[in-house]
């Protein structure tokens, strides 16, 4: 502790320290208090709100303070502090309520650390309560490390409480003048008591504002339910609950998603304001058509495909798409955003393995004019403000290097970007599509993709089946094409039975220029069977002939698993084959099973 003391005298003198000693926190505190000229050497708090605003927040936050205080008394066992002393603010650090040790507490009183005093890092320097209130993060602050002189004899822990939108409501903090044997344990201690606290408030909330509702409403509350200005349900009455079982805190969007039936929607208001919304059952209504930009697959495993593509464009979450290489994961992220709320802004798409690290920089976030040499001297506005209002679609992300990860989770975390050579921060709001033709858990498991962005793309996971897969669809693709290019060869059905033997590892891409080779080379005579094999294989990088009993086992396969429903030991079984009899061929005809 001598140690930090000196830490702390040393930056006081000379503004450096050094870095590897203290928590990050902690150096970053100090830098933010001294940015602000908060005091060092202040021997107690200064600023306090007057005992009638006091009066007024304890007042309006009572049911939290008795919720604090039940909890606290119900895990106080856990707490392994000697002598604690308990504090709890408002979302301003302001303190409303505090109890515990009282040498801890007389302590307190002397640097004037009661109830009313203002406890943020402007008004009394590094502390674990304002830093708790200004990063949404739960820490320890110990003895020296505060900034301020006043609290140089406590060691604290704070953390912060959350409303349901994660917007702070208060502050829990624990005080000592020990050193805690065990600071990992009180954190967790008081996280724990925190989110059972807004546990509590969240279901307080919800029932003061469906009685606020109701008293609004003036209507019988049948068929219905009563929707928040965030968009979750808060109540739904009992006979719409025999529909939708369990719907209370889910987002009206997805019941209205699920529903074929028709709602009315009511605003609520009460003293001119706008509370939320009365959803009530109506008539069946026709839904909306679908818009494909696809083929109109007969593949079943491409129609179940298509229907999670469809309910998972009509929400606002990230959607990744697993395909191979040319098996239309632009086509789908094209489907996506024109079935979207966000149809009518932009579709801005992006190939990011096909650019280097300093490119893609510039490409998704811009720059502005002189921002480094050959900068263009207009700037350039970059993709991810290009797709404000729409779809931003980045394939190939699994290509990006680590730092380009990192800017591309904080542009997802603050939804506001930096372009090249600027200090300005950008609000940006778009919806993201990424894809890719690997495996992203394998890639953070191998650490060669970050986990923490892996959860932020991989919300919705689509999986585009591999033309091999879909042998139905040979004869669509071919008629399609022909359309297309208004060629009616007699022999359409040669192609498509031929192409069926192959496994197109290009996917449909590889098919088309497959096609478009046809064209040229047989624009109105039929080639041989053999001349037809020949223009696959030149498109191919190895030679991919399938022979037909392995193609006929394969099917047979792949029929099986369909009719189990993909359930393995049902489906080997069905095949008279042991489990480890499937699990080879399975990996020997490629072919993967929907998670």
């Amino acid at each position: 502790m001598l140690e930090t003391k000196d830490l702390w005298q040393r930056y006081i003198q000379s503004n450096e320290v050094n870095e590897t000693l203290l928590p990050h926190y902690i150096v970053e505190s100090w830098d933010y208090c001294m940015k602000h000229s908060v005091n060092p050497y202040s021997k107690q708090g200064l600023e306090k709100v007057t005992d009638v605003e006091l009066l007024r927040e304890k007042k309006e936050q009572a049911f939290l303070i008795q919720t604090v205080k039940s909890e606290i008394q119900r895990l106080h066992e856990f707490f392994q502090v000697k002598k604690p002393l308990f504090i709890l603010t408002n979302n301003q650090g302001v303190v409303l309520w505090r109890d515990g040790h009282h040498e801890t507490r007389h302590l307190a009183n002397d640097i004037r650390f009661s109830e009313g005093s203002i406890w943020t890092e402007k008004a009394v320097g590094t502390n674990a309560i304002g830093i708790a209130l200004r990063t949404l993060e739960s820490v320890t602050v110990e003895k020296f490390q505060h900034f301020s002189e006043a609290s140089h004899p406590f060691t604290c822990s704070s953390t912060p409480i959350l409303d349901d939108n994660d917007d702070v409501i208060a502050c829990l903090n624990v005080s000592t003048m020990e050193i805690f044997s065990e600071t990992n344990y009180t954190l967790f201690a008081l996280k724990m008591i925190a989110k059972n606290v807004q546990a509590r408030v969240i279901e307080r909330q919800l029932h003061d504002k469906k009685e606020q509702f109701l008293e609004a409403l003036n209507q019988p509350f049948e068929q219905s339910v009563l929707v928040g200005l965030d968009g979750k349900i808060l109540s739904a009455s009992d006979d719409f609950k025999l529909l939708h079982e369990d719907c209370e805190g889910e987002m009206i969007s997805s019941i209205l998603n699920q529903s074929s039936q028709d709602f009315y929607k009511k605003e609520i208001y009460q003293q001119n304001d706008l509370i939320g919304f009365c959803y009530q059952l109506g008539k069946k209504q026709k839904k909306s058509s679908f818009i494909s930009f696809g083929i109109h697959s007969k593949n079943k495993e491409y129609q179940v495909f298509l229907k999670q593509l469809s309910k998972a464009a009509q929400s606002e979450l990230p959607i990744h798409i697993f395909g191979e290489t040319g098996s239309g994961k632009e086509v789908s992220a094209k489907t996506i955003h024109y079935n979207s709320l966000r149809k009518d802004g932009p579709l801005i798409a992006l190939n990011c393995g096909a650019l280097s690290e300093s490119l893609l920089e510039s490409e998704l976030f811009g720059y502005v004019s002189g921002a480094f040499t050959g900068a263009s001297e207009k700037g350039y506005l970059g993709k991810i403000r290009q797709a404000d209002g729409g779809t931003l679609f980045l394939d190939e992300i699994d290509s990006m290097s680590t730092r380009m990860q990192v800017a591309l989770l904080r542009a997802l975390e603050e939804k506001k970007i930096t372009p090249i050579g600027s200090e300005e921060e950008i609000s940006v709001d778009f919806r993201l599509v990424t894809a890719s033709n690997k495996d992203l858990k394998k890639l953070v498991k191998t650490g060669d993709f970050r986990e923490d962005l892996f959860y932020r793309l991989y919300v919705i996971p689509l999986i585009l089946p591999p033309l091999r897969n879909r042998q139905e669809d040979f004869v669509t693709l071919v008629e399609t094409f022909c359309d297309k290019k208004k060629w009616y060869p007699n022999w359409q059905k040669k192609i498509s039975q031929i192409a069926k033997d192959f496994k197109w590892q290009g996917n449909i891409r590889e098919f088309q220029n497959f096609l478009e080779r046809v064209l040229i080379y047989f624009p109105t005579n039929e080639p041989s069977k053999e001349e037809l094999i020949e223009l696959i294989e030149i498109g191919a990088i190895k030679r991919v002939c399938v022979p037909k009993e392995t193609l006929d086992e394969r099917m047979h396969i792949l029929n099986a698993l369909r009719e189990t429903n993909y359930h393995l030991t049902q489906t080997a079984e069905k095949l008279n084959m042991a489990r480890s009899t499937l699990y080879r061929k399975l990996d020997k005809y490629q072919i993967e099973i929907p998670k």
